[in-house]
C-alpha cells in the first residue's frame, strides 16, 4: 500500500510544478504582447493563428485581416524560390532558420527584416506550430548602405573613390578577359583649376569640381564610370570599347566639354582645360594597379605637350616619365643652388637700328649638361609650381643687373621680364615687382613685363586691376606671342598695354609666304590705331627686316641682330653698337 505521505509529496510537487508552468505561461504571454519584435505563429499547414502588437505595427496587418492566411502574403518578392527551398530545408533538417529578409508592408512598401523561424514538436516529434520572430532593420540597414557609400564615394562630389574604382577596374578586367573584349582607363586633371582656386577661394573652386563631375558624368555611357581620385584628378572607366580608338574620341569630347566656360557664383564666368593621360586593356597591362600607373604616365605627357590634349601610353612614355621626375628634382636644386643664368637679347630700333632694350630670358646652366635652354625646364616649372619661384629670381636678377649697368654708365635702356599666367594670379604679384624695384633701386620707367595672351584673357577683370597698378608705378607692359592665343585687337583695347610683340611664326615664312606678310602687315596697322608700339620677334634675315621696316615696324629682335648674349657679352655688343664708348667697370655676380 503506497504511503499517504508519498502521495502527498507527489501532489505537493506537481501542483508546485503547475504554479511555476502558469507564471511561465503568463511571463510569455507578456513578453509576446509587449516585445518590440513581430510574433508570427502559424500551425503545421502554415495557416497564421496568432500575431503580436508588434506585428500589426511593423506590417500595417490587424490580427483580423491575417489570421488564416499563409505568410506568402508578406512576400516582396526579391527572394527567389531557390531562397525559399533552402530556407524550408532547414527549418525540416534541424527545426530552426535565421539570417535577413525583404518583405512587403500592407501600404505596399518593401522593408528589410531580421526573421528566426522555430518549428514546435509534440511528444512524438509532429510539427505543430511555426512560431517566427523578426526586427524590422531598415534603420540599420540606411545606416549600414550609408556607411558603405561613404567608405566608396568621394564625399565631394558622391563620385565613386579609388577604393571603388580599383574593385570596379577589377571586375572590369576580369569580364574584358572572360569575353576577350578591350577597356580603356582614362586619368584626368584639370588645368587651370589651381588659379581658380587660388583666386576666388576653396568654396568656389569646390563648386567647380561638382560642376564638372556632374558634367564628366553626363557624358558617359551606363555602363562606364567617372570616379573623383582627389584634388582635380578624375578617372573615367569605359568597358566593351569596340576600337580603341573609341577611346580617343571619348577624351576629345571631354576635353570639348571641360573647356566650355564655367559660371560661378559673384565671379561669372571662368575657363579651365583638361588634359588627359589613356591606358589600355590588355595593350598597356592587365591588372588595375598597372593601367592606372600606366594611365598617369599618358598623363603626365598630355601636360608635357602643351595640355589640353590627351595621350595614350606607351614604354616610351615611361621613360619620359622617369626623366620628367629627374628634370624636376635637378631643377628644384638648380633654384637653390643658384644655377640659373640670365640672358639678354637685344631688341633694336627698326629706324636708328639702336639698341634701345632686350628681353630677359633665363637659362639653366646645369653642372652634368651644360647650358639647358628655356624650352626643356619652363614647361615642367609651370606644372609644379616653380615657375613661381623661377620667375621672382628672373625679375630681381634683371633689375638688379639694370641698375648696375646704370650704375656703370650704361645707357638707359629697357629691360623686358617674362611674367607667367601664375604669377599674375598671385594677389601680390603689384607688391612683389614693387618690393624688387626698391630693393635694387632699378627705375620703374625702364621696366617693361612681358604677358601672354592666355595671362592676359584669364580672370580678365583681376588683370586689369593688376595691369593698372603696374602701370602706375610707371612700368611699361608689352603681350607677347601675339597671335598664338585667343585674344584679339578688340579685346587688347581692353588692356592698360604699351608694346604689342607679333610672335615669330608669323615672321618666318616672311617673305616665301603671302599670308604671313598680309597678317602680320594688319597686325602692325591695328596695333598702332590702338596706341601700340609694335615689335616684332625672330627677325632672322634681311629680307624680313626689309619688309618689316617698310611697314612700320617700331622694333625688332632676333638673330639678325643677336641671339641672347650673358651679360658681359651683351655689353661687349653695346660697344660694338656704339652706345657706349667706353668699357665700363662691372662687377657680375651670380
Amino acid at each position: 500500500m503506497v504511503s499517504l505521505s508519498v502521495v502527498g509529496m507527489a501532489l505537493a510537487t506537481y501542483f508546485a510544478e503547475f504554479k511555476r508552468s502558469e507564471v511561465q505561461l503568463k511571463l510569455a504571454a507578456k513578453v509576446f504582447e509587449q516585445s518590440t519584435e513581430g510574433f508570427l505563429i502559424t500551425d503545421a499547414q502554415s495557416n497564421i493563428i496568432r500575431v503580436n502588437q508588434a506585428f500589426t505595427a511593423i506590417t500595417g496587418y490587424s490580427e483580423a485581416e491575417i489570421l488564416g492566411q499563409n505568410p506568402r502574403l508578406l512576400g516582396s518578392g526579391r527572394q527567389n524560390q531557390d531562397f525559399y527551398r533552402t530556407m524550408w530545408q532547414q527549418i525540416n533538417s534541424v527545426g530552426y532558420w535565421q539570417g535577413e529578409i525583404w518583405n512587403r508592408r500592407k501600404n505596399g512598401q518593401e522593408y528589410p527584416e531580421f526573421l528566426s523561424i522555430s518549428a514546435v514538436h509534440n511528444d512524438l516529434g509532429q510539427v505543430t506550430e511555426y512560431v517566427a520572430v523578426f526586427s524590422d532593420i531598415t534603420e540599420q540597414k540606411a545606416s549600414e548602405d550609408q556607411l558603405t557609400f561613404n567608405a566608396m564615394h568621394d564625399p565631394l562630389t558622391a563620385l565613386p573613390n579609388r577604393v571603388l574604382l580599383f574593385h570596379s577596374l577589377e571586375h572590369a578586367i576580369e569580364m574584358a578577359h572572360r569575353e576577350g573584349k578591350q577597356l580603356a582607363l582614362l586619368m584626368l586633371d584639370l588645368d587651370g583649376f589651381k588659379h581658380v582656386n587660388d583666386s576666388f577661394g576653396h568654396l568656389l573652386g569646390d563648386q567647380l569640381l561638382q560642376q564638372v563631375a556632374e558634367r564628366l558624368a553626363s557624358r558617359l555611357r551606363g555602363v562606364d564610370m567617372v570616379a573623383r581620385l582627389g584634388g582635380d584628378e578624375f578617372t573615367v572607366l569605359l568597358e566593351d570599347l569596340a576600337h580603341e580608338d573609341d577611346a580617343a574620341r571619348v577624351a576629345e569630347a571631354i576635353i570639348e566639354d571641360l573647356s566650355e566656360p564655367w559660371q560661378l557664383p559673384d565671379v561669372g564666368e571662368v575657363r579651365i582645360g583638361v588634359s588627359i593621360g589613356i591606358s589600355l586593356y590588355p595593350q598597356h597591362g592587365d591588372n588595375p594597379e598597372i593601367l592606372l600607373q600606366q594611365a598617369d604616365t599618358a598623363l603626365y605627357h598630355s601636360k608635357a605637350a602643351g595640355r589640353n590634349r590627351f595621350s595614350y601610353f606607351s614604354d616610351e612614355l615611361t621613360v619620359a616619365a622617369r626623366l620628367r621626375i629627374d628634370m624636376e628634382a635637378r631643377l628644384r636644386r638648380a633654384i637653390s643652388q643658384n644655377e640659373l643664368r640670365v640672358y639678354y637679347q637685344p631688341q633694336v630700333d627698326m629706324n636708328s637700328g639702336l639698341i634701345v632694350g632686350a628681353e630677359a630670358l633665363v637659362r639653366w646652366q646645369d653642372p652634368i649638361e651644360g647650358l639647358i635652354p628655356p624650352l626643356r625646364f619652363i614647361p615642367l616649372a609651370e606644372e609644379t609650381g616653380l615657375i613661381m619661384a623661377i620667375g621672382e629670381w628672373v625679375l630681381r636678377e634683371t633689375c638688379r643687373q639694370g641698375k648696375a649697368w646704370l650704375d656703370a654708365g650704361l645707357p638707359k635702356l629697357t629691360l623686358a621680364v617674362n611674367v607667367s599666367p601664375q604669377q599674375i594670379q598671385r594677389g601680390n604679384m603689384s607688391k612683389l615687382v614693387e618690393t624688387i624695384l626698391t630693393e635694387t633701386g632699378f627705375p620703374a620707367k625702364q621696366l617693361e613685363l612681358e604677358l601672354t595672351e592666355t595671362g592676359l584673357m584669364n580672370h580678365q577683370q583681376h588683370t586689369v586691376s593688376l595691369l593698372k597698378d603696374l602701370r602706375a608705378q610707371g612700368i611699361r607692359l608689352a603681350i607677347d606671342d601675339f597671335g598664338t592665343g585667343y585674344s584679339s585687337l578688340a579685346h587688347l583695347k581692353h588692356f592698360p598695354l604699351d608694346v604689342l610683340k607679333i610672335d615669330k611664326s608669323f615672321i618666318d615664312d616672311i617673305p616665301h609666304h603671302q599670308d604671313d606678310m598680309e597678317i602680320t602687315a594688319t597686325i602692325l596697322a591695328m596695333g598702332h590705331i590702338l596706341g601700340f608700339k609694335v615689335l616684332a620677334e625672330g627677325v632672322e634675315t634681311l629680307e624680313q627686316f626689309a619688309f618689316l621696316q617698310v611697314q612700320g615696324c617700331d622694333l625688332y629682335q632676333g638673330y639678325f641682330k643677336s641671339r641672347p648674349l650673358p651679360a658681359d657679352e651683351f655689353v661687349e655688343l653695346l660697344l660694338k653698337d656704339g652706345r657706349v664708348k667706353t668699357a665700363p667697370t662691372l662687377e657680375l655676380s651670380y
